[in-house]
């Protein structure tokens, strides 16, 4: 990896501008985190295999203050970047866990489990505190095999895994991640129904919502060094004494990234956002898990949150009594996060005792509220005491206030009001925002730059809002990374030199030529005399047969004229001139080292950017593009035996349609395979 490599396989930074944060600010909410619930089989007495392979890549991360970072990290399987944090495990009480570890670090690595009893390790190299996958060859990004970790998730709770290898370090470059234990009869629920929805067996643990908030720091120098001597061939040798944190995570992301929805394209390796979101009168389950090696005071604006449990242990002073509920606790308004402890907390919000009508009067927003035994209403969950009284002050105009992003034009929830000009708008629903921050004051910058590092904001959403979107048992709320489809080579090129693809290509031909042939047993854009004309503006072809609005193409580059070249997905309607007037182009270009231009045209002329993917192909690497029936774009990259995603694309080309070649002057590609995975 040279120095125009860095970016290559993530996006660079949160695109500039409010209105895209708006875009993507707070998207769907799901009432259970994100996180894999891994293969699932049976063992031979009937209990439940839960198997996780993970793989220890190294790649880069994106910060608020517009950088870009090396780091380490797990990744889910062999075919995909790494992730920072991990991917969060779920598993159920009782499930048999087993872990996969591969390696393609330079280093050896492993994998511990604070908290869980009876791990067992096979395979792999021994190692200090267990069972190590090997370093991987120097310079050389291949996979290697390494041990497989077992254990029983006997206990629920919330937990941490990292690396026990070298973990001064190791946990530091990024090999961190959580495991959430489901008790035995969790209910998932359908988004309204969750009764028996608790974090453990014990009362007092029900919930109605929860959010993972996985702290860690990093120093980058650290990191660069790491960077430095890996891609110089040297040994990794950093003097863990001396490391000074600069930078602060929830989730892998700093502030205000942790407000942006989950798997936006252009954070590829930090999937996970950090934004709880909630009704009035729910319960909000806070999975805290200090990854870092420092003390992370997390303060919760709003209300005061009671702990349940600490490392996967519910505080009872009776915990076999099922029906106690938590009761070594009190509440209070600051999570003292001690490194290597979780802590399970209940956080509330009501509007109780505020002493007006946070709804509004009704001559402002007509409602009732009929109080229910507990003296709140079921439906809305208002505290009825305080119903129509109006708000004992006089809300300043707009001339008197500076209308923070936040602001919806109004101090009451689900009501909005005028804002200034120029006012981003960020608050659509009108909910309450509140700050969740470390109060060590320095971690909420992201290297100096605030607003940053450890920040984010709850929002109390009004009953009107649907939170409930996704809910399930399937993956525990998220949507995992696309697996890469299996295609069948369509055309490899070996014939005879040609002046056209065939009879099974449909493109311009003129005077018996056109633009892309058969060449050297490859699929070759002239560059030389009259037939260089039809690939001066770029050539293109198409595989003849229309495919399902599920479809998937690749080639691989045959020469080092990579810059430029193409595929075409879902190219249907009009056919004048070698083009059809709607499709996908994925379009590889050498810029800015390296990205993939993911554009569309309804005109077959001009083509707009739907996103830009960050990666640099080379000479016999693979491209693979596949648009769903939802117009989202997927592409990965193959280098060698190693495939990774580079990233997603959203459009809106739902139909149908066939694949084809994009070739500039002198390019050439092989092996063209395709289908409907």
């Amino acid at each position: 990896m040279n120095s125009n490599q860095i970016f290559h396989s993530l996006c660079r930074m949160l695109q500039a501008g409010l209105t895209v944060m708006a875009m993507f600010l707070c998207g769907p909410a799901h009432a259970l985190i994100s996180g894999w619930e891994g293969e699932v089989s049976s063992g031979s007495g009937g209990e439940v295999i839960r198997t996780y392979n993970l793989t220890a890549r190294d790649d880069f991360i994106s910060t608020s203050d517009g950088n870009s970072h090396y780091t380490w990290g797990y990744a889910h399987g062999t075919s995909y970047v790494m992730q920072y944090p991990g991917p969060t495990l779920i598993v159920n009480q009782g499930d048999t866990v087993q872990i996969v570890l591969n390696n393609t670090l330079p280093v050896p690595v492993s994998i511990i489990f604070p908290g869980q009893q009876g791990v067992t390790a096979s395979g792999g190299t021994p190692g200090v505190l267990t069972q190590e996958a090997p370093a991987a060859p120097t310079g050389q990004n291949v996979v290697v095999g390494g041990p497989t970790y077992s254990f029983i998730a006997a206990e629920p709770g919330t937990y941490l895994y990292h690396s026990g290898t070298n973990a001064d370090l190791q946990v530091e470059m990024g090999l961190v991640g959580a495991i959430v234990v489901r008790p035995t009869g969790f209910a998932y629920g359908n988004g309204t129904s969750h009764p028996s929805r608790k974090a453990y067996q014990q009362a007092g643990t029900e919930y109605d919502r929860e959010n993972l908030f996985l702290l860690t720091e990093m120093d980058p120098a650290v990191h660069w060094t790491v960077y430095g001597q890996v891609y110089a061939g040297q040994p990794v040798a950093v003097d863990t004494t001396s490391i000074k944190p600069s930078m602060w995570f929830i989730n892998g992301r700093n502030a205000p990234d942790t407000q942006l929805d989950e798997y936006v394209y252009w954070l590829p390796t930090q999937p996970y956002n950090a934004v709880p979101r909630m009704h009035a009168g729910e319960k909000l389950l806070m999975r805290m898990v200090n990854a870092g090696r420092e003390l992370h005071p997390f303060h919760h604006h709003g209300n005061h949150a009671t702990a349940i449990a600490r490392d996967g242990r519910v505080l009872s002073s009776n915990p076999a009594n099922l029906a106690l509920a938590p009761d070594l606790s009190a509440p209070d308004f600051t999570v003292r996060s001690v490194p290597g402890q979780t802590m399970d907390l209940i956080f509330e919000w009501t509007g109780k005792g505020i002493g007006w009508d946070v709804y509004g009067t009704t001559s402002i927003n007509p409602h009732t509220c009929a109080p229910a035994a507990d003296g709140f209403d079921p439906t809305t969950r208002e505290w009825c005491a305080d119903h129509n009284k109006p708000i004992p002050v006089t809300v300043p105009g707009l001339l008197d206030i500076s209308a923070g992003e936040h602001y919806s034009g109004s101090p009451f929830l689900g009501v909005s009001g005028a804002l200034p000009q120029g006012h981003p708008g960020l608050n659509a629903n009108a909910g309450y925002y509140h700050m969740w921050h470390s109060h060590n004051e320095k971690e909420i910058t992201t290297d100096d730059i605030f607003p940053g590092g450890m920040m984010t904001m709850l929002i109390i959403e009004p009953k009107s809002v649907d939170l409930d979107a996704g809910t399930g048992p399937s993956t525990g709320g998220g949507t995992p990374p696309p697996a890469m489809p299996g295609l069948t080579v369509l055309d490899n090129f070996n014939r005879a030199n040609a002046n056209t693809l065939g009879a099974n290509w449909q493109q311009l031909i003129a005077l018996g030529n056109s633009g892309i042939r058969v060449n050297a047993n490859q699929a070759f854009c002239a560059n030389t005399g009259a037939a260089a004309l039809l690939c001066a503006a770029g050539a293109n072809a198409y595989l003849s047969g229309s495919l399902v609005n599920t479809q998937a193409a690749a080639f691989t580059f045959a020469n080092a004229t990579v810059d430029n070249v193409g595929l075409y997905l879902k190219a249907s309607g009009t056919y004048v001139a070698g083009l059809y007037s709607s499709a996908i182009r994925v379009r590889y270009s050498a810029a800015s080292g390296g990205q993939v231009v993911v554009e569309t045209t309804s005109n077959g002329l001009t083509f707009t950017n739907a996103g830009t993917l960050n990666s640099s192909f080379a000479t016999n690497d693979r491209l693979t593009a596949m648009a769903d029936a939802t117009g989202t774009v997927s592409v990965w990259k193959t280098s060698g035996a190693v495939t990774t995603l580079v990233g997603t694309v959203p459009t809106t080309f739902t139909g149908t349609g066939q694949i084809g070649l994009y070739l500039r002057p002198g390019a050439r590609v092989d092996d063209f395979a395709g289908g409907t995975p």
